[in-house]
């Protein structure tokens, strides 16, 4: 029977601070969700909420597992006043959890590259899917509201073109016309 290896010293840092992170989440959703004024934003938010307690969860047992204490993260009871009023427009807060799944896609590519153990690499390509799965859900929600607005369209290159004059670099002059200067007096 093949011996687990210890967490290496990124493995703790990197699922110290996602413990942090989802806990932080978790708490924010628990705001976000009961004033959520439509279903499919509900939705979207519970979803991802039910997925991060199931990852929380294997983050605690890793570190229990590895006979350490688990990282003190954010609580319902001390951290977040639930029945706060709602501070937002319908749509901000899909508009913010789709900010940060953006910034988490980033940050599990990061954290998967500074582990090494199978059960710490998996936890973040879990998470990298849930993520990209939720990412894509609010964008979804947000353009079928007319919340989020696209890029502008441009045409399509139809063909190369390669500078062949120098003289772009020299700059623009207003005072040029037809590489001639325009004399004032």
């Amino acid at each position: 029977m093949s011996q687990k290896s210890s967490l290496s010293s990124t493995e703790i840092a990197t699922l110290w601070e996602t413990y942090k992170e989802k806990t932080f989440i978790l708490r924010f959703l628990e705001y976000l969700i009961p004033n959520a004024n439509d279903p499919k934003a509900e939705k979207i938010m519970s979803d991802l909420h039910k997925n991060l307690e199931i990852y929380v969860e294997k983050v605690k047992n890793i570190f229990h597992n590895e006979g350490s204490i688990h990282p003190q993260g954010f609580s319902s009871s001390s951290d977040v006043n639930i029945n706060a009023p709602k501070l937002f427009d319908n749509g901000f807060d899909v508009m913010l959890l789709r900010s940060i799944k953006q910034m988490s896609m980033g940050l599990y590519t990061l954290n998967m590259g500074l582990s090494y153990r199978t059960d710490v690499v998996n936890i973040y390509k879990d998470l990298t899917a849930i993520t990209q799965a939720c990412y894509d859900d609010c964008t979804q929600y947000l353009l079928e509201k007319g919340i989020l607005t696209r890029p502008p369209y441009i045409p399509m290159p139809v063909s190369t073109e390669y500078i062949n004059d120098l003289h772009y670099l020299s700059g623009f002059n207003i005072l040029e016309k037809q590489g001639k200067w325009i004399r004032t007096s």
